[in-house]
This record gives C-alpha cells, sequence and structure tokens, in this order.
C-alpha cells in the first residue's frame, strides 16, 4: 500500500460525499422504460426520467442501458434554460452512477456542453465513478454495439428467410431440385 493510498481515500469520501449531499434534492421519475428494436441499446433498456426539484419538473435525461449492463449512454440531458447553471445535471449524472455503478457514456455531446462534460468527468474522477468520452458518428455507434449483437434476438421474418435459403442449399448440394417444377 502506497503511502499516499490513505489521502487519496479522504479526498475521494470527501468528494463522494459533496456529490451525494448536492444530488439530494433532486428527483428522477421514470415515465418511460422500454427496448424497441432498432433502438441503439436494443436488447438492453432505454430510459426517459424527468428531472424533479421539489415539486418542479426542471427537465429530463434519456437514457439507455446495454443488454450487457456494463455501460450507461446518455442520449439527451436537458435542463430548462432558468434552472442551468446550478449543478443539476451534474446531479442527475451522479444519481444514475449511484443507481447502476458502470461507466457513463455520453452520445453525439453537443460543442455548447463541453466545459459542463470536462467538469463532470473531473468531479466524478475525483470520487472514483467513470465518464467516459462521448460516442459520436455512425461508426463509432456500430462499433459500440458489435459489443452485444450475440444478445440481439433474430426477427421472424428474417429468420423465415434465412430458415428458407439454408433450406434450398441444402437441397442443392443433395443434388435434389429447389422446388416442385424446378429442374
Amino acid at each position: 500500500m502506497s503511502i499516499f493510498e490513505p489521502v487519496h481515500a479522504f479526498f475521494r469520501r470527501r468528494a463522494v460525499k459533496t456529490l451525494n449531499d448536492a444530488a439530494a434534492c433532486v428527483n428522477l421519475v421514470n415515465r418511460r422504460q422500454e427496448s424497441p428494436r432498432g433502438n441503439f441499446v436494443f436488447p438492453g433498456t432505454d430510459y426517459l426520467d424527468d428531472i424533479e426539484v421539489g415539486d418542479h419538473r426542471v427537465g429530463h435525461v434519456d437514457y439507455g442501458i446495454n443488454p450487457l449492463g456494463d455501460r450507461l449512454y446518455i442520449n439527451m440531458l436537458e435542463i430548462v434554460p432558468a434552472q442551468q447553471g446550478q449543478g443539476i445535471g451534474l446531479d442527475v449524472l451522479w444519481q444514475l452512477w449511484c443507481a447502476h455503478q458502470v461507466p457513463i457514456v455520453p452520445l453525439y455531446q453537443y460543442t455548447s456542453s463541453d466545459g459542463f462534460w470536462y467538469r463532470a468527468r473531473r468531479r466524478f474522477a475525483a470520487a472514483g465513478a467513470v465518464l467516459e468520452d462521448e460516442l459520436r458518428g455512425v461508426q463509432e455507434l456500430e462499433l459500440e454495439q458489435q459489443r452485444w449483437q450475440h444478445l440481439v434476438p433474430e426477427a421472424e421474418d428474417k429468420r423465415l428467410i434465412r430458415e428458407y435459403w439454408e433450406w434450398v442449399a441444402a437441397e442443392h448440394a443433395a443434388g435434389r431440385p429447389a422446388g416442385p417444377g424446378i429442374p
């Protein structure tokens, strides 16, 4: 154990306490939870939560968790303009981290939000939490999806077409005609 480890642990505990205290006033209220085919995290779950401070709705967060359960992807984190700059977005991210304990990855981070994500990464790193770099562009998203493609169930129509062509190939390999009346 390094002689600096107790100091790091002290500052990490302090950072966690600060984030916990700040996030206590923010509530996430689930509005929708679904797993539609064709969605980025399919067959994982996509969520849409309202953000409330007190009894007032101040924004929403759209996020998904991949089927491996090892990443949480932020699609949209929106706070009403009058409430921006008060740390509500950071509090929302902290609540999501505490609830799921997996790295958080923004999708298509807006240039205007670069400062927010930079500060969030620094604050989270001090607390031992992980905010990864954004995923941007079709190629990056498809590459990420490849990690769980083995878990995606095959659509019924695609299965039937695949089975038909497998049958045709087997008939052809056996030297039989591919169908009635076909030489």
